[in-house]
């Protein structure tokens, strides 16, 4: 979830931010392509990828960013689905 609130932060989980990620797998072809880790595994059956979704676009979308020092653990939300930046129901969706 990390990842996803904070799309341009690198770490965590991974090495690279996942902004960065989508960028160079359509690029490369691979999330990390310097990683140490570049096996990417198929799709399970039945796993596809959800309707709307697309790539990250720093323009439209309201990435958040985190500021040092402060707690975020205590801070996701309940149904962290809204922190799909590609629905409509994006909790930074900004109307206008």
């Amino acid at each position: 979830m990390t990842q996803l609130r904070f799309a341009e932060m690198p770490g965590s989980a991974n090495r690279v931010s996942l902004r960065r990620a989508q960028e160079n797998f359509s690029d490369h072809g691979s999330a990390d392509p310097g990683g140490i880790n570049t096996s990417v595994r198929d799709p399970v059956p039945g796993e596809v990828r959800e309707d709307g979704w697309r790539p990250i676009d720093p323009r439209t979308d309201n990435i958040e960013q985190p500021h040092r020092g402060v707690r975020y653990a205590d801070s996701y939300p309940e149904d962290t689905t809204v922190l799909y930046y590609w629905r409509a129901t994006y909790w930074r969706r900004v109307v206008g």
